[in-house]
């Protein structure tokens, strides 16, 4: 009875620490189906959320695996894969991707900029069907730095032969075409791209951490300080470390006078009875 006990207890430990670590095991809720999952430029992964890309194998654009020298933040670590390769080209190029029936759809592309240090040096847009420009304007690092994960999500429609985007509809012919338009600088670039099926509920989605913002620092006591520090370095010129003045508030001086005084004195007095 005693060992049945024991190990009756053990077997509650363990499905208990099961449990716990299945809770901590990110994962993509039903209301979602996966209709499409691509690594650009990279090789087939399952991500932490059991989502399955498939390996890039387009023959348009050129593959890089140049990120996969950064650690990318903001992302886990069986995620990380998706934000270090990538396809990029010297022109516009696209993706088409088969949708087979009607209904709300969600669109989740993946960027991380692992090249430009500054604003500015990778910009272009995100068009969907050659009519709706869905991604003006992409500047990576402006959103997010250098090495960091970065995901636009577009939510869609499709219903009889339509493709609707926000306000903007178009005929649709069951195959979305996504297209990295080159724009003001450098060329166009995709890290990975997922198509959901299902309403957009953001906390559903396979979501990477905010950015963490820094508290803003108070500029006008900064600025006051500094203004006081100028102010005084006008009326004071320092060359070196303060020293203190030997002779302040110092009466050392008068102990050797008196004792010199006093030893003189009877020597005086003798001299002055020999005479």
């Amino acid at each position: 009875m005693f060992v049945s006990l024991k190990w009756l207890l053990q077997v509650v430990q363990v499905s208990c620490v099961v449990s716990f670590l299945l809770t901590l095991q990110p994962q993509v809720t039903h209301a979602y189906n996966v209709v499409y999952a691509l690594n650009c430029g990279g090789s087939k992964l399952t991500d932490s959320y059991g989502i399955r890309y498939k390996a890039d194998n387009s023959k348009v654009g050129i593959p890089s695996e140049f990120g996969k020298t950064l650690i990318i933040s903001r992302t886990r670590p069986d995620d990380m894969m998706l934000y270090q390769t990538e396809r990029y080209h010297t022109s516009s190029f696209s993706y088409d991707v088969p949708i087979n029936s009607d209904g709300e759809y969600v669109l989740i592309l993946k960027f991380a900029e692992v090249y430009f240090t500054y604003p500015g040096g990778k910009v272009f847009d995100v068009v969907l069907n050659q009519q709706h420009t869905v991604v003006p304007g992409l500047d990576i690092f402006s959103r997010v730095g250098k090495a960091a994960a970065h995901d636009e999500v577009v939510p869609f429609t499709v219903e009889g032969g339509q493709l609707t985007v926000g306000e903007e509809s178009s005929d649709f012919d069951g195959n979305l075409n996504i297209e990295f338009s080159k724009g003001s600088a450098d060329n166009p670039k995709c890290n990975a791209i997922v198509v959901l099926k299902g309403p957009l509920e953001p906390h559903d989605l396979p979501a990477i951490p905010p950015m963490q913002e820094s508290e803003p620092e108070d500029m006008d006591s900064e600025n006051d300080d500094s203004v006081e520090e100028e102010q005084e370095s006008k009326f004071k010129r320092t060359s070196g470390p303060k020293v203190t003045d030997p002779y302040a508030s110092d009466d050392s001086w008068f102990m050797p006078i008196t004792i010199a005084i006093a030893v003189f004195l009877p020597v005086l007095f003798c001299l002055c009875r020999v005479r």
